[in-house]
């Protein structure tokens, strides 16, 4: 297992230096949910010449490397005809702690739209992306072996490494059989160890008497079913210990899967450094660098972490860091904030699930619990920022923003905190929600604990259930988020005031505009722009041709709802009025 970690990290390094020596090529990349305990990274590569766009995912469960590893490979590829859309970590938390699955399997939240935990967002997203798609190809590690017969307890029809899955043979004159069998005839041929050779599985998932009804819940399935567009996965086995081998294979795999699509590439060429702590990573709490085996924390006080990982690669991607309070290993603090209210034991640092270094914390100060005599103070979060809320008071969010509960002021205790109607782990419902990322979505929550208020308003109440304390409580208060107007910069010119309406088609100047700022009732970063599908940041800018129609699309940042959609329609005022 010390080799497997190992291995995965000497990769992550690997990847960040591959972008030096490729030559130029159109690629794009961007962070959804970022600021999020789940951001999901994607790259665009453009072709030099058109082609079909095929979507490659890799890291949808944790626990499997070499997929995130490969798709992390694909982004520093040359293109030479079609486009790609390439998800390398599409479940970032399960990753940093090498797990299949933190709430739910991702991979199992595909047959409908479900909202119950961050993994239903990123499904949400991850639908998104697969919309305007030629193709998808899946990228796993599985137990065993596949084989359509028994043959010993690794290789069976129950087993699926060094497979090439699909879900029929044909399916609506989508031959997938014949595509992958061609890619499989490659590939073994430069396999000299037949028991590592890749076998064909078809699970027949539309079958009645399928023996994996589970496939149907899959993202493969969905492509196949609801896009008609060809799917399939690439599945090594786990029980290959040379994870080096495995991504060379996997691949491989891929390119030829590629090809059979109509893409032309070039893969990258690599080779794997030497074990060691990478150089270039640095980790600041409370600005003060992360050495050695210990660390010095002061109790009330706020813990401050920054940091970074390596140099990050051409295409915008780097592996995936984090820092965890052993109290709460399920909370990134380089994206959280954190008051020690309580103490906790130690701090670990994490690169793509791998444990980089961890120091124990000594505590400073005192631990004696202050007198509560009009009754306790709970500390919060909203958006990042601190928020004190009395007893029976109310804290206001909008729809969408990022709040956790930090705990009571004076107390040296970890309180349980409870949000009515929000399950923080499926795991352990204990009602504690201390410490938990927690988006205000009344759609997320139990509407029977929804409280009445005006229309419109969404009220919870936050209960004090720590043993041996006076049980008290406070309101959480979610109002919609609403858009009244876009402010456009363009070159040369005013700047324009668009009215929001969703729907609206409007008649602009075509020129190149920047998206400057919204008119809304909450935090401008909580909106997360589209334009013609590709997402954008505030201050991006964009074309508006003679014309043609840009669409601009609106969506929650943190929940990828739907806000709306406007239509640019690049019309030249100036010789209208002449005819």
């Amino acid at each position: 297992m010390k080799y497997i970690l190992c291995r995965a990290f000497l990769i992550s390094l690997l990847v960040l230096g591959l972008a030096c020596s490729a030559s130029a090529q159109q690629v794009r990349s961007y962070t959804l949910f970022g600021g999020t305990q789940y951001p999901l990274r994607v790259t665009w590569v453009f072709g030099d010449e058109p082609g079909p766009t095929i979507m490659v995912q890799g890291g949808i469960q944790g626990d499997e490397l070499s997929g995130f590893f490969t798709a992390q490979l694909l982004t520093s590829c040359k293109l030479h005809k079609g486009n790609l859309i390439i998800v390398p970590r599409a479940n970032e938390p399960s990753i940093l702690r090498r797990t299949r699955q933190i709430n739910v399997d991702l991979n199992r939240r595909f047959d409908k739209e479900y909202n119950n935990f961050y993994e239903d967002r990123l499904a949400r997203a991850i639908r998104f992306l697969i919309n305007d798609v030629d193709g998808f190809i899946h990228l796993h590690e599985g137990s065993g072996f596949y084989n359509p017969k028994y043959v010993n307890n690794l290789r069976n029809p129950k087993r699926y490494g060094q497979s090439l899955i699909i879900d029929a043979a044909v399916y609506k004159n989508i031959h997938l059989a014949e595509m992958c069998n061609r890619a499989i005839s490659s590939l073994n041929d430069d396999i000299p160890n037949k028991s590592y050779h890749f076998n064909l599985f078809n699970t027949d998932t539309f079958a009645k008497a399928t023996h994996y009804p589970e496939m149907r819940k899959s993202l493969t399935c969905y492509a196949l079913v609801e896009q008609g567009i060809p799917a399939m996965a690439v599945e090594v086995s786990k029980d290959i210990k040379d994870l080096e081998w495995k991504v060379r294979q996997q691949l491989k795999a891929t390119e030829y899967l590629l090809e059979e699509f109509g893409l032309r590439l070039d893969v990258p060429k690599f080779t794997f450094p030497k074990a060691g702590r990478p150089n270039g990573l640095n980790i600041l709490i409370n600005g003060k660098p992360l050495k050695g085996r210990s660390i010095d924390l002061v109790r009330g006080a706020p813990v401050s972490t920054s940091g970074s990982g390596l140099a990050v690669t051409e295409s915008g991607l780097e592996p995936a860091l984090a820092v965890f309070a052993s109290d709460r290993p399920n909370l990134n603090l380089l994206t959280a904030p954190r008051m020690a209210l309580s103490s906790f034991p130690a701090l670990e640092v994490s690169l793509d699930g791998s444990k980089m270094t961890s120091a124990k914390v000594r505590w400073k100060g005192s631990k004696v619990n202050l007198p509560e005599p009009n009754g306790p103070v709970f500390l919060c979060w909203l958006n990042g920022k601190p928020r004190f809320v009395n007893v029976s008071g109310t804290l206001n969010a909008v729809e969408g923003d990022q709040f956790i509960i930090e705990g009571v002021l004076g107390s040296s205790i970890e309180e349980v905190l409870n949000l009515k109607g929000f399950v923080a782990s499926v795991t352990v419902n204990s009602g504690q929600d201390v410490g938990y990322e927690i988006i205000a979505d009344p759609a997320n929550f139990m509407s029977k604990y929804k409280l009445t208020g005006p229309e419109g308003l969404s009220r919870y109440r936050v209960v004090r259930e720590t043993p041996g304390k006076r049980r008290s409580e406070f309101y959480l208060s979610i109002v919609p988020r609403r858009i009244k107007a876009l402010q456009l910069v363009r070159r040369q010119a005013d700047d324009v005031l668009v009215n929001w309406m969703d729907g609206r088609v409007e008649n602009i100047y075509p020129d190149s505009y920047i998206l400057s700022d919204a008119w809304s009732n909450g935090d401008l970063q909580k909106l997360q722009p589209f334009i013609d599908d590709i997402p954008i940041s505030w201050g991006d800018s964009f074309e508006v041709k003679t014309g043609k129609d840009t669409v601009l699309t609106m969506r929650h940042a943190t929940t990828f709802e739907p806000i709306g959609r406007m239509v640019f329609h690049g019309k030249d005022f100036l010789q209208t009025s002449l005819k």
